[in-house]
Formats: structure tokens, sequence, C-alpha cells
């Protein structure tokens, strides 16, 4: 007799095994994570109506994170970056390298933002004057 196919109503182990019990399927023909499951089984059955458990998701974030995202507030005028090329860093790259150098200075983080804010200006000016930035 023909069983459901909703998967609501039962397994894929289940089905395959009614499969196995009833001929139509051979020791041969059954697929590889079958065994594995016999052999391995999940501490709770993976049903449909299982109600998953709350787990609350951490943020993550990293310590240039915040940095990056008052720069991309900040100067919203980023130019366009060639993704193939990696011979060239991005705006956002060459921004972070320099306010990380400007940190191991010892300046306060405010102090550190606006100097590298105001070197990457003038050095991506510079570089638009010599056509350095786009490569097209």
């Amino acid at each position: 007799m023909a069983q459901t196919r909703v998967e609501k109503v039962g397994t894929i182990y289940t089905r395959i095994s009614s499969l196995i019990r009833g001929g139509s399927m051979t020791d041969l023909e059954k697929p590889l994570w079958y065994t594995i499951y016999e052999r391995f089984p999940p501490k709770y059955e993976p049903k449909y109506d299982r109600v998953t458990p709350y787990v609350p998701i951490r943020p993550i974030y990293y310590k240039e994170d915040i940095i990056r995202a008052r720069f991309h507030k900040d100067y919203k005028n980023l130019d366009i970056m060639n993704l193939k090329n990696t011979k060239y860093l991005s705006q956002t790259k060459k921004f972070l390298d320099t306010y990380n150098e400007l940190k191991m200075l010892d300046l306060p983080d405010e102090a550190a933002y606006e100097q590298a804010l105001e070197k990457i200006k003038s050095t991506n000016i510079e570089d638009k004057k010599n056509n350095i930035w786009y490569d097209i």
C-alpha cells in the first residue's frame, strides 16, 4: 500500500525503512546515510512539528566594525571598486589601515578617526588626479 509523501507524517528515514521492509528497495540500493543514521541516531527525532529551542542570537562585532560603519556614514561618496583587481585596496581598507596606524601611536579614538579621515581624503584627491584609483 502506498504511503503518504508529506513530510509532516513521517521522516525520510521511516519512509526508506518501510521501502526496505516491503522489498521495494534492496540493501544495495539503500542510501549511504541510512546505515550511518541507524548506527548513530539523532538525540531527538527530526520531526516536522518539533518545537525549536530558543537560543538568543549573539551580536558578532569586530573591533573595526564600528569604525567602518562610522566611516561609511560620514563619507558616503566612495568610489567604485573593481573586485577582480586585487592590486588596489578599497578606500575603506586604506582608511582602516591608517586608523590602526594612528591608534598604535596612542591617539584617542576621535583624534585618530579625524586624522585618518583627513589623510584618506587627501590621498584620494591625489589618486584621482593621477588616475590611479580607476582601472578601466
